[in-house]
């Protein structure tokens, strides 16, 4: 089961080629899906950043149900999807109920303003659940919501027995409890599988929960990694042939593509050498300065999700000629151009700067007085 957030992701929206390098992402993850047996699927709002329609036509190629009872057609005034399924494991029938938290705002295109909308979850929950203690007796929801909305929920319906965390990027090694709910987090990403063992006796649920690393102990299926690496090719080749200017750099990989130009402009850390030395001295000294290497010994130099944190711009317009690998002075302070003809200053850092990139997901040891020190440099 998956809990959402799956098929796009942020990034891809503010990019003018999003709709096709997403597309390469999410018809990839379905083939593997489909490959791994999925029961089931909630969308998050990042995998409705295209629309609602899009995500209709993502789940016909899926052999599984996407499942969100308060998504709703306005039309029809019924789900968009199914609001639950129903599995039978070892003779015990499971309801998988699917709910998306209203704080999310829907990324639909204007034609669809009308079309749908998100129904209170809460409300939503109670009605379906009240349906499914008729027919099941395990009641699942797949809750893509914030932490505090799914113990809310778990404490206004307590006929839910687990709630399967989505949008909440870190996990835990033991279930949250919440009146007679567990809380199972298993992180995002896909480096952690979460595995739930239940016995049912006298109507009463025992479960034990099981956080799963997928490390490289894991070997890769020889069918997906056909498909990665022609998702890999057709992806350089997309931002090759789509922008006009590359970041020249050794060794070549895909490089991030330019969207349409607000000002002002990133200039490179060698524009930032001419009057900054010592800092650049001291720059090179840090991780910062090696980021997008661990891409490339990672094999993950053409992810768009990566070169996001590990280039600086991305996605952004540049000066003719600028260097932009690895993690630059403007990754922090900010596009330079116009300094210091034209600004007094550049952007000040704090920890809400760092946290763009240093977020529980990617960085979950992460501590700001720690990592502080690591770059700070002379003034």
């Amino acid at each position: 089961m998956d809990t959402g957030d799956l098929l796009y992701s942020r990034v891809f929206t503010r990019s003018p080629n999003s709709k096709k390098i997403g597309d390469l992402k999410a018809n990839l993850y379905m083939k593997t899906y489909n490959l791994m047996g999925y029961d089931v699927f909630t969308p998050g709002e990042l995998d409705l950043s295209f629309g609602v329609d899009q995500i209709i036509q993502m789940g016909k190629q899926a052999n599984f149900p996407f499942v969100a009872a308060n998504l709703m057609d306005t039309g029809t005034g019924k789900p968009v999807f199914n609001a639950y399924v129903i599995k039978e494991v070892q003779g015990i029938k499971v309801g998988l109920l699917g709910l998306i938290s209203r704080r999310y705002q829907l990324g639909v295109p204007p034609e669809e303003k009308e079309k749908f909308y998100l129904a209170d979850p809460g409300e939503t929950g109670k009605k379906v659940i009240a349906e499914l203690k008729k027919k099941c007796q395990v009641i699942a929801v797949l809750g893509h919501m914030e932490a505090d909305e799914q113990e809310t929920l778990a404490r206004a319906v307590p006929d839910i027995h687990f709630i399967l965390s989505g949008h909440v990027p870190h996990y835990q090694l033991e279930p949250v409890r919440a009146n007679h709910t567990q809380i199972f987090f298993a992180g995002s990403r896909g480096e952690h599988l979460g595995q739930v063992d239940f016995l049912l006796e006298e109507n009463k649920v025992n479960s034990r929960y099981l956080l799963v690393s997928l490390t490289s102990k894991y070997a890769d299926h020889s069918q997906t990694q056909e498909w990665l690496g022609q998702y890999k090719t057709d992806l350089t080749n997309l931002l090759r042939t789509s922008t006009p200017t590359q970041i020249q750099e050794r060794p070549p990989a895909v490089q991030p593509e330019l969207a349409a130009p607000p000002t002002p402009a990133f200039k490179g850390e060698r524009t930032c050498l001419s009057c900054h030395l010592k800092q650049h001295r001291n720059w090179l000294q840090t991780d910062h300065a090696r980021a997008y290497q661990t891409l490339v010994r990672g094999n993950k130099a053409s992810d768009p999700t990566c070169l996001t944190c590990h280039t600086t711009g991305f996605g952004a317009p540049r000066k003719p000629g600028a260097r932009l690998l690895n993690v630059q002075c403007e990754s922090c302070h900010g596009p330079g151009e116009g300094h210091p003809e034209k600004r007094k200053s550049l952007l000040q850092i704090d920890e809400d700067r760092c946290l763009m990139c240093h977020n529980r997901a990617n960085s979950p040891n992460f501590d700001y007085d720690t990592y502080l020190q690591k770059i700070r440099h002379p003034n």
